[in-house]
C-alpha cells in the first residue's frame, strides 16, 4: 500500500489518497478544497460555498457513493501553503516531507 500527495492544483488540493498495491484505484482519506465550487453533502443535505475538507466515509461508500463524498467547513487553512500545513498538523508529517522539497 502506498501513502500519496496528489493532484497539486489549485484552488482545491486533493491529498492523503492510499494506493493499495493490489488494486489500480486511489482511495482517498482526504481532500483540501479551496473556496472554488459549491459542495453539498447528499446525505446530510447541508450545501456551502466556502473552504471545506473531504473525509473518507464508511456510509457514502455504503450507498454506492465517493469514500470522500462527505465534507465540512473549515477555517483551518485559506490558500494552498496553509492548506499543506493543515494536513500536516492533522496526520503529523514532520521532517520526511522537507527532505523530499
Amino acid at each position: 500500500m502506498n501513502l500519496e500527495l496528489d493532484n497539486f492544483e489549485l484552488p482545491n488540493l486533493e491529498i492523503l489518497a492510499l494506493n493499495p498495491s493490489d488494486s489500480n484505484q486511489i482511495f482517498r482519506l482526504r481532500r483540501y478544497n479551496g473556496k472554488s465550487h459549491e459542495h453539498t453533502n447528499q446525505l446530510e443535505g447541508g450545501t456551502f460555498y466556502d473552504f471545506h475538507i473531504h473525509y473518507a466515509t464508511e456510509r457514502y461508500q455504503e450507498l454506492g457513493g465517493r469514500e470522500d463524498a462527505f465534507a465540512e467547513l473549515t477555517n483551518a487553512y485559506s490558500d494552498f501553503n496553509s492548506a499543506v500545513r493543515c494536513m500536516f498538523r492533522e496526520w503529523w508529517v514532520r521532517s520526511a516531507w522537507k527532505r523530499r522539497i
